[in-house]
């Protein structure tokens, strides 16, 4: 009995040995799980520093959160509402506008970066204002609040959104390889010891682009938020990740370069004027800021060139950044087309800024003229939205626009023909004048609401007005947001009458105009374009404004 008594005192020892040390264990602080994809030496991730600083912003209801539609929003509002109390949240809210503890928008991030994980300064980097007793107070907030909170369990029991977050981003970029593309054009050597990392900043407005320097290394980051969601995952259009990507990771060698001949851009500031209102509205709020923003963006301009072709190059960056009135990338792009045709005498970006300097001394009044008034024609049409494809068959007064330069005689025969038969049989057309293009090209059509038929060059009227459209009809492929490679292609647009935008022109156009009989048969009508092959669609979308440029989305 004694043996039995005994045995079970020693099971119960065990057990209860058992049951401490699984308390003891459960109790140890969860660590962040790592979210990253790593494509070409380059880290796409999640960071928990900048997910918690945007989670107390929207706790302490700080309206700094981007408008996308994510559940994840609501998560992080229900997984803190026990500690809405914690001071975090009224120290956040308390001194966020109140510029002790930041002055610009990109200030947090950096201050982020210069953390651990656990929210301690890091050791390898000193932050600058590390010794401010508000920038001090609010990490020791962050850091008490991650541990009270088991913000690390919260953090992992995303994973899912995390990596179809992070998987989705990187399946929208074949072909990745942009570090390698930067440092070549750049000229940067030892690009083993430069980190480039994108972090996906799921509530941030805009995007950054931070530099952190080593004695022999250094890190760069493109911190970027997302444009829209699909299913309530962010998504980024192709390009617009590129354009991020280039602008954000060239900061790191543009700005460095113009800060070495700071002395000599200075007295340049004189072409400052003509842009400043454009410039600071875009949060650009000094001189130097805008020189090293504009020659970051024309290397992204070229590295678009190089990457997706000039023309699709001019249409998705160029053309966008110029309606933003961005005029100086005239003279830099050309200087930087130079610089590439002659890199066995500038070896690197810094061997050639003084020709950058030369070449922004040689800007005159004219030039700026011209540039000033390129950004306007640009910005046309100013309406607020574009009439959907099929608007055309609701309306009174069309006229119908036929080609008269077609080199296809054949098909431009067959084309006319449907027209002819479409007219007449299609009860909304019927009252439809049929003019040709030269015709059209001498009358006032700013009464009619024009319908247009054929290609680019058959099409004279059509050929004098396309450019204005964020499409373009090649031999070889159609450009939109996209490249669509190939032959056979058509495109049917909405628009406005170019001479009255009150009216609509609707345009039908193609590779070859065989393309387009038979069009009808096609499914096709509610929005601003439509792409097809073989009357197979292969993309329909909108056209909408960005920064007053219409792009095709």
């Amino acid at each position: 009995m004694k043996q039995v008594i005994t045995h079970l005192f020693l099971q119960i020892i065990v057990c209860a040995y058992i049951q401490s040390y699984a308390a003891a264990h459960s109790s140890k602080t969860e660590k962040f799980k790592e979210f990253k994809i790593e494509v070409k030496e380059v880290k796409f991730s999640v960071d928990p520093r900048v997910e918690l600083y945007h989670a107390v912003e929207m706790v302490a209801g700080i309206p700094l959160i981007n408008y996308i539609d994510l559940d994840y929003k609501q998560k992080i509002v229900m997984n803190f509402a026990p500690y809405q109390n914690h001071p975090a949240f009224s120290f956040m809210k308390r001194h966020s506008n109140s510029g002790k503890l930041f002055t610009t928008i990109d200030e947090p991030l950096w201050f982020l970066l210069h953390l651990t994980n656990d929210f301690e300064w890091r050791k390898d980097i000193t932050y600058y204002n590390a010794q401010n007793p508000y920038m001090d107070s609010l990490r020791i907030h962050l850091k008490d609040l991650s541990l009270k909170s088991r913000y690390a369990e919260f953090f992992n029991s995303n994973a899912d959104l995390y990596r179809i977050s992070l998987s989705t981003l990187t399946y929208n970029l074949p072909g990745f390889d942009e570090k390698n593309r930067l440092l070549n054009y750049c000229g940067a050597k030892n690009g083993s010891n430069m980190q480039f990392n994108v972090i996906l900043n799921y509530f941030g407005w805009g995007n950054f682009g931070p530099r952190i320097f080593h004695k022999n290394s250094a890190e760069f980051y493109a911190i970027i938020a997302p444009e829209k969601s699909a299913i309530r995952v962010p998504t980024f259009n192709v390009v617009g990740m590129y354009r991020l990507l280039w602008h954000e990771f060239a900061h790191s060698f543009a700005n460095p370069a113009v800060e070495k001949m700071e002395s000599q851009f200075e007295p340049l500031v004189y072409l400052w004027e003509p842009v400043k209102e454009s410039m600071r509205a875009q949060a650009y709020h000094s001189w130097m800021s805008v020189i090293k923003e504009h020659l970051t963006e024309a290397i992204a301009c070229r590295l678009a060139a190089e990457r997706f072709g000039e023309q699709y190059a001019e249409l998705n960056f160029v053309r966008v950044q110029k309606g933003k009135r961005w005029i100086y990338l005239n003279p830099l792009l050309k200087a930087l087309k130079e610089y590439e045709a002659n890199r066995s005498t500038y070896a690197t970006l810094d061997d050639f800024m003084p020709r950058i300097v030369q070449v922004l001394k040689e800007v005159k009044q004219s030039d700026i003229d011209l540039w000033m008034a390129d950004t306007e024609e640009i910005r046309k049409p100013d309406v607020s939205t574009m009439p959907a494809i099929g608007d055309i068959y609701d309306k009174e007064n069309v006229l119908i626009i036929l080609p008269s330069n077609e080199e296809d005689k054949a098909a431009d025969l067959r084309l006319k023909e449907y027209v002819y038969n479409l007219q007449k049989n299609l009860p909304a057309l019927t009252k439809a004048k049929i003019v040709a293009d030269t015709t059209a090209l001498k009358m006032d059509v700013s009464g009619y609401n024009l319908f247009v038929w054929g290609t680019p060059s058959g099409n004279l009227f059509l050929q004098k007005h396309i450019m204005k459209l964020p499409f373009r009809v090649q031999p070889n492929a159609i450009l939109a947001e996209n490249e669509y490679k190939g032959t056979d292609y058509g495109v049917l647009a909405g628009w406005v009458n170019p001479y009255n935008n009150k009216h609509v022109m609707t345009i039908y156009t193609a590779q070859n105009p065989g393309n387009l009989v038979n069009v009808n048969s096609l499914m096709h009508g509610g929005d601003n374009y439509h792409i097809f092959r073989n009357f197979i669609t292969y993309k329909t979308g909108s056209f909408k404004r960005q920064g007053l440029v219409w792009v095709a989305n």
